[in-house]
């Protein structure tokens, strides 16, 4: 008897499995990005290859690189997704904390004076969501997202250096490397619309749980699933 219970067990599940197995719908093509703070975010600073403290520096980047992001999607509607990316442009409007002290020695910082050399951007997310189909050639989802992302600029500023006992002032120029490694945890929305049979458009927006948000739109290759 139990010899017989374990293969239709076995059968059962893998049949169900079969019914249930998802389908790849989509293969977005990365490019475009503009990513911006709510906050800040809080970078490694570097001089000269040693570690020195942090910083925390916010701004809106506007980059465009290369990625891919397969969409899997089950009957039932269920969603995932699976994404890796490489984006590089300017920080814009970064702004950071405009006075501190090293030593003895106050340091003025002139935080409009700060150049910023084009940043790096990695990303590895995962989604898991719902979507929803409206007429023929619109498919709008939403998807909680968990990963990581990463990024790396230089960082030059103009300073003076004010001598306590004399009082005399000295420029001199900081620089520095920023990096970053964070938790990309959030939710976002987006849609595909089918332009034609195998090519469509996307658009999506993210926010995350530490104010970082993220806007994306491009091509993606596949049909929507009927």
């Amino acid at each position: 008897m139990r010899r017989l219970i374990f293969p239709l067990v076995a059968a059962a599940l893998v049949s169900s499995t079969a019914q249930a197995k998802e389908t790849l719908e989509y293969l977005d093509i990365l490019g475009a990005e503009v990513v911006g703070e709510i906050g800040t975010q809080t970078y490694d600073e570097k001089v000269d290859k040693h570690f020195v403290g942090t910083r925390d520096v916010a701004g809106l980047l506007v980059g465009g690189g290369i990625g891919v992001r397969p969409v899997f999607v089950l009957p039932s509607g269920v969603r995932l997704s699976m994404e890796v990316s490489g984006t590089w442009g300017r920080l814009r409007d970064a702004g950071e904390s405009a006075a501190g002290n090293v030593g003895d020695t106050s340091v003025q910082r002139q935080p409009n004076g700060v150049s910023y050399s084009t940043m790096s951007r990695l990303e590895w997310l995962t989604g898991l969501g719902y979507e929803l189909h409206l007429g023929r050639s619109v498919a709008l989802h939403t998807a909680s997202l968990v990963g990581l992302d990463a990024a790396w600029m230089d960082r030059a500023q103009p300073i003076q250096l004010f001598d306590a006992s004399t009082g005399a002032a000295t420029s001199s120029l900081s620089s520095s490397s920023l990096s970053r490694i964070n938790l990309r945890l959030g939710q976002q929305v987006g849609a595909h619309v089918q332009l034609a049979k195998a090519f469509a458009l996307y658009a999506d927006g993210t926010l995350d749980y530490d104010g970082q948000w993220r806007v994306r739109a491009g091509i993606a290759i596949g049909e929507r699933l009927r």
